[in-house]
């Protein structure tokens, strides 16, 4: 387990890690059920600063330093990918052209307003959300958070079909086996229902369905998964928790 935590961190993160990993292909496959475990223990980490944070601004913006937070800790990696994705997806080409266009180091203008659309909307769900919820709710939020990245894009593992280029990054994650999968999700819902009880297993749920949409249309329209569809769901996945729980809140006021 610690050279899968080791291995996800050097994958996932800008944190320097001098440990050596061997065999890195077949390791990813083998931690899977550890990758849900490796985003609570990073969320764990970005929410105690977003709490010191709280101490010194509103509640609001110390939410909005900790998306800033994250990003210089990830490098964005995830960021990038939903916006080649958005480039290619909304390009209306054909799927050849879509594929090229995901691999231009361009940002496009969908890409662009995929990433401002991503930004507002996590933004104003937890402004919003500071307004109902207490600040260490709102930072078991932020633990969360972090974690439904690697929730999210595990969901995509399932009997994964890759179409990328030979040697892509996302086929390292094709043959990951059911259980390791399942054990991933156990241990997010284990984490969602101990910080946030069932409002956060309904917003889980709701991330869980959109998974599958998105895996239907990635597969209508692309005949399967490369990188940045992949990676592209990490970010989906955080909005669509975000949103259903600021539902789910204002509904059971």
């Amino acid at each position: 387990m610690f050279k899968a935590l080791v291995l996800f961190g050097q994958f996932f993160t800008r944190i320097s890690i001098p440990i050596q990993i061997d065999d890195v292909t077949n390791k990813f496959k083998q931690s899977i059920q550890y990758i849900t475990l490796f985003g609570l223990i990073l969320g764990a980490g970005e929410a105690a600063i977003f709490w010191g944070l709280t101490f010194l601004f509103p509640l609001w913006l110390a939410w909005i330093f900790y998306w800033i937070l994250d990003g210089f800790v990830t490098g964005g990696f995830h960021l990038d990918a939903l916006a080649d994705t958005a480039d290619g997806l909304f390009s209306s080409r054909t799927t050849d052209r879509i594929f090229e266009i995901m691999k231009d180091s361009r940002l496009g203008t969908m890409g662009s307003l995929a990433l401002l659309y991503f930004y507002a909307t996590v933004f104003g769900c937890g402004i919003a959300l500071s307004a109902h919820l207490s600040t260490l709710t709102m930072v078991f939020l932020a633990a969360i958070m972090t974690m439904m990245t690697k929730t999210g894009v595990a969901l995509l593992f399932y009997r994964m079909v890759y179409a990328g280029s030979k040697g892509g990054l996302a086929s390292i994650w094709v043959g990951v086996k059911t259980w390791r999968i399942v054990v991933a999700q156990l241990v997010a819902i284990v984490a969602i229902y101990l910080m946030l009880g069932w409002r956060g297993l309904i917003a889980y749920a709701a991330v869980v369905l959109v998974a599958i949409l998105y895996r239907h249309h990635i597969l209508k329209v692309l005949g399967g998964f490369s990188g940045d569809t992949v990676g592209a769901y990490t970010e989906i996945s955080q909005v669509v928790f975000l949103l259903a729980y600021l539902i789910v809140v204002r509904a059971t006021l």
